[in-house]
């Protein structure tokens, strides 16, 4: 029987398709791009040379991710009376209000509409290695920024982080990283923990925790699909779940073909990763779970309890693969995070 992959592979998508939307906005020349790059741990917004990178809304997508990246609000060639009309922007799950010098009125202005229909916002200045006024330290020149912020708003109720996205000089990306997921629902949160850099030992281990939990949903198609009469084909589909499930794990881990090069963390996590990365190595894979899962479609001629027990294989096999994956991506990934926060320190 002929089995449409294509047509399945999207019925293997989170139950919850919807993206993870953060929309940037603030004034241009703020490096709101240069932001998502730090948020994603790779460029995948490109920074333009010019102060105004942005002259129309800029969708970049990465994974289950969404960032919209805004023109600045209130300027000549979008005043606040089009911008809403525009853009919509009121729709996205989360704001965050790039600035880099003084916080422009515009803005305030902005996150003042925001705070009234109750969307979380989070305030970032950027280029903080670039604070310098004489006579002040570093701490006294962030503590003015803050009271000029508190003056603008008239309120104490906001988060206000100091980073720097350069990508030679990445400062205040894990306390921006960590109350981006305050700010989510927990599907939402979920989601964001997957695709995001994880840049500190706690959010590699909530890493570990969703990407279990993705696991869980996989085995859950996978016990669906065992409960399909026709002999032969839940072998293929299991497969194909695995493969998309292994893919996605190696995506949430970062996990590369230099990555494995440079890795020492055994040659056990290597290998199951490289498997993992072909659908004949998944083959192999599932050969060796044991013969209990190699012969489920022996149950199909059990009309009934055959299916049952096929559908519960099947998630039985697919949630010892994912786990074992995922175990491996999480060893590779910690042993290479703290080679790199090792040499931080250094």
């Amino acid at each position: 029987m002929n089995v449409d992959l294509d047509a399945l592979r999207e019925k293997l998508q989170y139950i919850d398709k919807e993206k993870v939307t953060i929309v940037f906005f603030g004034q241009p020349g703020s490096g709101k791009s240069s932001t998502i790059n730090a948020i994603c741990g790779q460029q995948v917004a490109d920074v333009g040379v010019s102060t105004d990178t942005t002259t129309s809304a800029k969708v970049v997508e990465h994974g289950d991710l969404l960032f919209v990246d805004l023109p600045g609000y209130g300027t000549d060639k979008f005043p606040k009376e089009e911008f809403f009309a525009k853009f919509s922007p009121l729709q996205y799950d989360l704001f965050i209000c790039v600035f880099a010098d003084k916080l422009h009125k515009v803005d305030t202005e902005f996150f003042q509409i925001l705070r009234h229909l109750q969307k979380p916002c989070i305030f970032v200045r950027n280029k903080t290695d670039e604070i310098y006024e004489e006579d002040k330290t570093l701490e006294q020149s962030k503590e003015e920024i803050r009271q000029d912020v508190i003056r603008q708003v008239g309120t104490t109720d906001f988060t206000l982080l100091f980073i720097s996205a350069r990508e030679d000089m990445k400062q205040g990306i894990d306390e921006l990283n960590d109350a981006i997921m305050t700010k989510m629902d927990a599907a939402r949160r979920e989601k964001y923990i997957l695709e995001a850099e994880a840049r500190t030992e706690e959010q590699l281990n909530k890493k570990r925790e969703a990407a279990l939990h993705y696991v869980k949903k996989s085995a859950a198609y996978a016990a669906f699909n065992g409960l399909n009469p026709v002999l032969g084909v839940d072998a293929t589909i299991d497969i194909v779940i695995l493969f998309q499930l292994y893919s996605n794990i190696r995506a949430a881990f970062a996990i590369t073909d230099e990555t494995l090069k440079q890795s020492t963390s055994g040659v056990s996590k290597t290998a199951l990763i490289v498997k993992g990365m072909s659908k004949a190595g998944i083959k192999l894979i599932c050969k060796s779970l044991g013969k209990k899962f190699a012969d489920k479609t022996v149950l199909k001629y059990v009309p009934v309890l055959g299916q049952a027990g096929a559908a519960y294989l099947g998630h039985s096999m697919v949630e010892k693969a994912g786990r074992e994956y995922v175990d491996a991506c999480y060893g590779v990934a910690k042993e290479k995070l703290l080679q790199e926060l090792h040499a931080k320190r250094s």
